[in-house]
């Protein structure tokens, strides 16, 4: 298969956003991020009180960038592709700017290996010495517009990592096309073995393909679960391809730590 013509098909999709229903529903702002479409998938602003619920992070396969806008301390950290629910600890009553990339992107000014940041929640200034002005600079500034702006204007020219032809292709066809492609197939479609596969997108995106393939499943879970008119789980069990509905809420409840079922309810408890 000619994969550099697969790949330029491929980029003509839509970037596909992935969802965070608990950061969503705290969000005072944001925006899908146009100009650099196929590496972040939006800017936001979070502001929690003390009488909220703790924020929680499910899996997407996106590393974020979260900002403290704490005028007296202004922090930040990349936040690695979570593989489990779990709370983001905020303070009460502070501003947050955040940039999230999109699925299985990781940006080339982290100096570090995708899967060293996997799971992990590490001060920004660790990872991008060369920037130690930037965090003051976003943290006290309260207008997002130029946050933004303060953001891109130090990064616009190293976001992209060069990935090879062959994780960009499975990328796009987990995402796009099936998130439960099996090795046999992508070493038919790509002509390599499933040991070189495997070792490859691992080196680029830091987790396996079956990884990265069960996360996006959820993740259009996710996305059927927070439609006005929910679908019936089997339904959904039908459609997202699970074996029945035993497997979807087994490797549901691996993620998010709850059931579906749950999972709506404690959403709802967000206002």
């Amino acid at each position: 298969m000619d994969l550099h013509h697969h790949w330029t098909y491929s980029s003509q999709f839509p970037p596909f956003y992935a969802e965070q229903p608990f950061f969503k529903k705290r969000m005072k702002y944001h925006q899908h991020c146009h100009i650099h479409s196929k590496v972040i998938a939006e800017f936001y602003k979070i502001e929690c009180s003390a009488t909220h619920p703790p924020i929680l992070v499910i899996p997407d396969g996106c590393i974020d960038i979260i900002f403290e806008c704490d005028p007296n301390n202004p922090t930040a950290q990349i936040c690695g592709s979570s593989l489990n629910t779990h709370e983001v600890p905020m303070q009460a009553n502070t501003a947050y700017f955040g940039i999230r990339f999109l699925p299985g992107i990781v940006p080339k000014f982290i100096q570090s290996s995708a899967e060293s940041i996997l799971n992990q929640s590490i001060d920004f200034n660790e990872l991008v010495p060369f920037e130690t002005q930037l965090v003051e600079n976003i943290g006290l500034e309260g207008n997002i517009e130029k946050q933004i702006f303060i953001f891109l204007n130090a990064f616009s020219s190293q976001l992209t990592r060069q990935y090879s032809l062959t994780t960009e292709y499975i990328l796009h066809a987990v995402i796009y096309h099936n998130p439960q492609l099996k090795i046999k197939d992508l070493e038919r479609s790509t002509g390599y073995c499933a040991r070189h596969i495997q070792r490859i997108f691992k080196q680029d995106v830091g987790m396996s393909i079956k990884e990265f393939s069960c996360i996006i499943r959820f993740q259009y879970a996710i996305h059927a679960l927070n439609l006005p008119h929910i679908p019936k789980l089997s339904e959904l069990t039908y459609a997202l391809g699970y074996n029945d509905q035993a497997h979807f809420h087994k490797e549901f409840k691996k993620f998010s730590n709850m059931s579906p079922t749950r999972f709506v309810k404690y959403l709802e408890t967000f206002h």
